[in-house]
């Protein structure tokens, strides 16, 4: 089949002026469209997951989160991709006292059931992970030391095989749990403060 490249339908909503976006009081912050906040294992305080302006790179989408311990902040698409699917994006961890980084998830069934890669800079570790009705199951992990700022991150999926690259780490596993094509999205962890650039997903 021949590949498709698809950008994410990340498309912008109404501003709101918000004080806790990273970009201080009178920051303008804008709602991406087309994707689905939410969160595994939450207590009903979903992430703030905007688009901001950023002084060096431009607009970044920014997820800010006042969440703890196991809750994993989601922002799943709206559209069905794969099962065999490559999604480019690159991540900055901006902050976070419990935990930093995040990453990408797929096969996503909903927020509580999709496989997941993700880089923690407080761990120095790249790991891939499926989570199964909330509960995350590692399959994969490297442990490595990177640069701060922009990592280019990338997860491919054809069949059983994944293959993850972010900065200069390299991970790979192959596990059958999600065969079917599902949502994607990105991903946090409790209080982590993280940028993204948005995201393309390209169909094998």
């Amino acid at each position: 089949m021949k590949s498709l490249w698809l950008a994410l339908p990340l498309f912008l909503a109404s501003a709101c002026n918000c004080t806790d976006c990273g970009q201080g009081a009178g920051a303008t912050a804008t709602a991406p469209k087309g994707w689905i906040p939410g969160e595994t294992n939450g207590a009903g305080k979903p992430a703030s997951w905007l688009f901001v302006a950023d002084p060096i790179d431009g607009e970044v989408l920014r997820v800010v989160s006042g969440n703890t311990g196991h809750t994993y902040n989601v922002e799943q698409s709206f559209e069905t991709y794969g099962p065999d699917v490559e999604i480019v994006t690159r991540l900055r961890a901006d902050g976070g006292l419990e935990d930093q980084g995040g990453g990408v998830l797929w096969r996503a069934k909903d927020a509580n059931n999709y496989y997941l890669s993700r880089w923690n800079p407080l761990e120095n570790n790249l790991r891939i992970y499926k989570v199964e009705a909330g509960k995350r199951t590692q399959l994969a992990s490297i442990s490595g030391e990177l640069p701060g700022g922009w990592l280019n991150f990338t997860v491919t999926m054809k069949g059983a095989s994944i293959l993850v690259t972010c900065g200069t780490l390299s991970l790979g596993v192959e596990d059958t749990t999600f065969t079917e094509a599902g949502k994607v999205g990105l991903w946090t962890k409790a209080d982590a403060s993280t940028s993204f650039s948005l995201p393309k997903v390209r169909t094998l």
